[in-house]
């Protein structure tokens, strides 16, 4: 920007409190050492639309030299990677979602894990998780219930809520808000998206669970929140309603990635209170069994006891069992109806073992759903596995799962022609037993109307379909995207046919981890993008070292003739004025030279070739040659070199690499004696023990030793 309003003035006077905070430090740094600096995701808040935002950057600041060897610029390069950090970091708590279904007691204890597992999260700063308890399609006496937040402590104290919140109260009769007026809505734009924000002093949760859509807040200190909304059958006539009250980031715009991440947030808490219900109705329907049982053991108990008689009072036909005999008179008919009932018994432990093991094995593949998602990249096959798995578990003739985006091509139909998968159904060992055939429709009628006006499910009993050219019974699930509709999930049976509440929940469950599975392809498509994009980053570096390097030595080899042809002009005669121009000559050749062997050092470095030769070598020898080279340039400026140093002190023989301990002292004198004019140059040299701690090498020890050492210091 060739008129930006900053050129030509200083860091500090154009951003004085950025470069006071971040860039002081790293400026004086750079020229003081000489060496360029590089940071990694540094967190640094900016403008952006009037607010502040947090962004995650790479940056570096490298010096520029003049040709005196003197810092004229610093070069700085920024790449913001907030992204990139955001996604690990969500991707991370969605990880550990995973993990938490082993330790859910209950719907109760659902909640609590939920919300600990949320707890100090950067883009969550708060959840609060409300239930409410109602008739199906019924908004009469409602009551929200405060389950967890993340404000709750480990040791179950009272409840400290932020100052900031709106009044959150254990309880809530939301028919009190029934009345209240949501027209007060603020748009809020920014680059990134733009919504509208509901302006209110307390939590709409009765909006929510009335209009069943999330709900963006602005509160009274302008900080914001957005509320989700999870329905969970109970049974037939009830329904809970789960609102999810999370924070949003003071300092982070919502746009459609941070909508994405609270979708998948709510997906994954479903699946965990659907876990929790499970659990619960297991237990219930364990302690029903163990009732049926005592009741079991009291009736036969009773049949014993009551069928203990004389000989002349036998039955026959009950002279098979454990006891033969009345003790009292006993009627037929009340032992047919003693019968009876222990039939109906059996037949409803029956119809339990049945649906328990029908939702032990969605559960299971719902698991396996969800490895597939995290071990497979291609769309495809994941959506392929999903098709193949709903065909299995249910009596259906063809299923489609089908993209409703322009721009895919994803039909994946089971059965298709020549199919050589293995499609076996899954046979429940409890056989199902109907009690009453007449309620067989009873179902269908109650989902129809409940699931048509809720969650986007489409029913169809006699419909005519171009791909089987026939018509058929079509059950039809929404598979939705950060709130928008992606496609379908089709399933065919032959016309007339009815479709069941387990069988719709089903459907529903396997459309949410769909919708993961679509998500988690395009954040590893996303991933991949970035990677590319820094493997060609290396790649231009890894270029520029090499031109760097082959430079350095196509210079050396025309500079090495120079070098080498100075010794012999200087035996020759020669003016006055042509020795002064030879030793010109040659003083700028040594100096190219030795800045070319700097360039070469460098690229060696950055290409990590730099090797270092660790040998034994004469220690005060080295160092004197190097010093009395720079006392004579000194001489030169009218300076005094004075070295400081106890000679018995130093050890004459020292192992290490004496050719780049001479470069490192040459560099540091040569800097001396080009910038000091006058005075003295004092260099000191010592030896500074210090102590190692060494590992024992031998594998059965597991001690460590003290080794004393010693260091040479040169300032």
């Amino acid at each position: 920007m060739a008129k930006h309003p900053a050129l030509g003035k200083q860091v500090k006077d154009v951003w004085p409190e950025r470069y006071e905070a971040h860039m002081s430090l790293a400026f004086n740094r750079v020229t003081t050492t000489g060496k360029g600096l590089y940071y990694n995701d540094r967190l640094a808040t900016l403008k952006r639309d009037g607010y502040d935002e947090k962004v995650y950057l790479n940056f570096t600041f490298s010096p520029i030299f003049k040709s005196d060897g003197t810092i004229c610029a610093l070069w700085n390069l920024t790449q913001e990677t907030t992204h990139m950090v955001l996604n690990t970091r969500r991707l991370k708590l969605l990880g550990e979602f995973g993990h938490l279904s082993s330790k859910i007691k209950s719907l109760e204890s659902a909640c609590h894990i939920i919300t600990k597992a949320l707890r100090n999260n950067e883009d969550i700063p708060y959840t609060l998780i409300y239930f409410v308890k109602h008739k199906l399609n019924s908004s009469e006496s409602l009551i929200a219930q405060l389950m967890a937040t993340t404000f709750d402590s480990d040791d179950k104290e009272k409840r400290k809520f932020p100052d900031y919140l709106p009044e959150s109260h254990e309880t809530i009769n939301l028919a009190k808000n029934a009345n209240k007026s949501y027209d007060t809505y603020i748009e809020l734009k920014r680059n990134a998206a733009t919504y509208s924000f509901l302006k209110c002093d307390y939590w709409p949760i009765y909006l929510v669970v009335k209009e069943g859509r999330n709900v963006k807040v602005l509160l009274n200190d302008e900080s914001q929140a957005v509320l989700f909304l999870i329905k969970i059958s109970l049974d037939k006539d009830h329904v809970l309603s789960v609102v999810l009250i999370y924070g949003i980031d003071r300092f982070r715009a919502l746009d459609d990635r941070y909508m994405e991440f609270f979708n998948l947030v709510t997906n994954h808490i479903y699946a965990l209170l659907q876990h929790g219900k499970s659990v619960e109705d297991e237990k219930n329907q364990t302690k029903i069994l163990a009732d049926m049982n005592y009741q079991k053991i009291t009736f036969f108990q009773g049949i014993s006891h009551e069928l203990k008689t004389s000989e002349t009072s036998k039955i026959q036909g009950l002279d098979k069992g454990a006891d033969d005999y009345l003790i009292k008179p006993f009627s037929t008919p009340e032992l047919i109806c003693r019968i009876r009932t222990n039939i109906e018994c059996s037949i409803l432990r029956r119809k339990i073992l049945f649906h328990r093991y029908k939702q032990e094995d969605i559960k299971q593949l719902l698991l396996s759903i969800i490895n597939m998602i995290l071990s497979e990249s291609d769309l495809d096959k994941t959506l392929f596995y999903i098709a193949k798995e709903i065909y299995r578990r249910l009596p259906c003739e063809k299923i489609f799962i089908i993209s409703n985006e322009p721009s895919q091509n994803n039909k994946i139909v089971i059965p298709y022609e020549n199919d050589s998968e293995d499609l076996t159904p899954i046979i429940n060992p409890f056989t199902e037993i109907n009690g009453n055939n007449n309620n067989n429709s009873q179902p269908f009628k109650r989902s129809q109307k409940f699931f048509n006006e809720n969650l986007g499910v489409d029913i169809s009993l006699n419909e005519y379909c171009d791909e089987v050219h026939k018509n058929v019974s079509i059950l039809s699930v929404e598979i939705r995207l950060n709130d928008n509709f992606w496609g379908w999930i089709k399933v065919h049976r032959s016309q007339n046919s009815d479709w069941f509440d387990s069988e719709i929940e089903l459907l529903q469950q396997i459309s949410n981890n769909i919708s993961l599975a679509i998500t988690y392809a395009n954040l590893l498509e996303e991933i991949e993008e970035k990677e590319i994009q820094i493997k060609a980053a290396e790649f231009a570096n890894n270029a520029k070292t090499q031109i760097l390097a082959n430079t350095s030595h196509e210079l050396r080899t025309p500079l090495g003739a120079i070098v080498g042809m100075m010794p012999s002009l200087e035996g020759t005669t020669l003016t006055t004025e042509q020795k002064d121009m030879l030793n010109i000559t040659s003083n700028a050749a040594d100096s190219v030279l030795s800045i070319v062997n700097n360039v070469l050092n460098v690229a060696k470095l950055e290409s990590k070739k730099f090797i270092l030769v660790n040998r034994t070598f004469d220690l005060l020898n080295s160092l004197e040659s190097t010093i009395i080279i720079f006392g004579k340039k000194a001489a030169t400026k009218n300076i005094e070199l004075i070295v400081n140093c106890e000679i018995d002190m130093l050890p004459r023989y020292v192992k290490s690499d004496p050719k780049r301990l001479n470069q490192v002292l040459t560099h540091l004198l040569s800097n001396s004696v080009k910038f000091t004019n006058e005075g003295e140059i004092v260099l000191t040299i010592s030896m500074q023990p210090r102590e190692v701690i060494e590992e024992n090498n031998d594998e059965n020890s597991s001690y460590v030793q003290v080794v004393k050492k010693e260091k040479l210091l040169i300032i």
